[in-house]
């Protein structure tokens, strides 16, 4: 944790002539990006310093107030560096709606700000809440948090500050939401900010406590009829050839995704069924679910449909129960697979190849050994239906023999 009051930690360096510890004025929080409003005490120049929280923290990141320009530290991404500049440069100052629920009364307090425009940053920062919960109950944590994810505020924090915001309006600055944390700060005499990593370790308790609903039961993973789930995106897709991915690419430089999207939807719908297929030569009496945004294409009457065309709480928590009683999710790589892979036992993931360097950052990872390696299984972008079936397959059918020989029969 970081203190903010009443003395805010001074790790700050002057991007200019580098002279340590400014003085600090105001912390800003004016969305996604929290600032501290600095002075250097040496050249008196005046900037704004990321404080080390989120995807800053491995990167510190100043932006000059006069000017605009920005102090870039040797490394930072480029993505991380253009969002921040965007965020501060657009900064917004019209009226934002800020829901302020207290549950219980703190003079000292933890801030969790969970605002991004990312759907899978909100949840992953969101998962940081069970370490500050479990740590210490003289200190209550209040989290920030963006009104589509107020479903999943859980129990204990001592105060929520909803902003009523779409998820992509989070990557500007908002002087309002700066206005209103900065008055909601005079309340408490003791204010610390979580460090709100991006990727933090969630516990199989920590998915209770947020949705209510309990993980695969495992000791219960032979006694259960097998179940499949399959999530699906229509703006990113399992592609069954390299002509499918140059297709995606030209519809998207003529401007013609839209047309493009349910083409590739349809043929991922083919590839999807070819597996269903290949599964069932080998198990019998499978349970098959679909879930995701978008409803393209019809399937089998056996084949249980849960796509939606939009999506709220109730559809979420939907989800969360056919995830919870699924023995394996398939889905391709992205924020989809935070909360099938928190609730199910295990994933067979597409992996396109653009996305290696983010392997794993999409698995909410429920286990601490060898199970690892046996429950989260990748195939690649272009992946046949056989490639994705076996790997399904080898998890139910292996599991019984895995759990013996890998987890149960060993020196403690």
């Amino acid at each position: 944790m970081l203190q903010l009051k009443p003395y805010p930690d001074n790790s700050f360096v002057c991007p200019k002539c580098i002279t340590p510890h400014p003085s600090i004025g105001e912390i800003r929080f004016e969305s996604t990006n929290v600032w501290a409003d600095c002075v250097c005490k040496q050249c008196g120049l005046e900037f704004l310093q990321t404080l080390p929280v989120g995807h800053t923290v491995e990167h510190a990141i100043c932006i000059e107030k006069t000017t605009g320009a920005v102090f870039l530290p040797k490394g930072c991404p480029i993505w991380l560096s253009q969002s921040l500049s965007d965020s501060y440069q657009k900064r917004q100052t019209g009226d934002v709606t800020i829901e302020k629920i207290v549950f219980k009364k703190h003079s000292r307090i933890v801030i969790l700000n969970t605002l991004d425009s990312l759907y899978g940053h909100v949840l992953l920062k969101l998962y940081n809440s069970f370490y500050h919960l479990d740590r210490d109950n003289d200190i209550g944590l209040v989290i920030i948090i963006p009104k589509s994810f107020k479903w999943l505020i859980p129990k204990g924090c001592a105060e929520a500050w909803v902003v009523d915001l779409p998820l992509s309006d989070l990557k500007l600055g908002y002087e309002c939401i700066r206005k209103f944390v900065s008055t909601e700060l005079d309340r408490f005499n003791d204010v610390f900010l979580s460090r709100a990593y991006s990727h933090p370790t969630l516990k199989e308790s920590g998915i209770l406590r947020l949705t209510g609903m309990a993980p695969f039961a495992l000791n219960d993973f032979d006694k259960l009829k097998p179940t499949i789930t399959f999530v699906l995106r229509e703006d990113r897709w399992w592609m069954g050839t390299t002509i499918d991915y140059w297709f995606y690419r030209m519809c998207r430089r003529l401007g013609v995704l839209s047309v493009g999207s349910r083409i590739l939807s349809w043929r991922q719908n083919g590839l999807i069924k070819k597996t269903i297929k290949l599964i069932e030569r080998e198990l019998t009496d499978v349970n098959f679910f679909l879930v995701g945004l978008g409803q393209t294409g019809m399937f089998d009457s056996r084949i249980t449909d849960a796509r939606r065309s939009q999506v709220n709480d109730i559809v979420e928590r939907e989800w969360c129960e056919v995830y919870a009683k699924s023995h394996v999710v398939i889905g391709i790589h992205g924020s989809n697979m935070l909360l099938p892979t928190a609730l199910a036992a295990g994933c067979v993931e597409v992996l396109p190849e653009d996305r290696y360097g983010n392997m794993i950052q999409d698995i909410s990872v429920r286990y601490d050994d060898r199970r690892q390696l046996f429950f989260y299984r990748f195939v690649d972008q272009f992946a046949r239906p056989r490639s994705l079936a076996n790997k399904a397959i080898a998890i139910i059918r292996d599991y019984k023999i895995f759990q013996a020989n890998m987890c149960r029969n060993r020196y403690p």
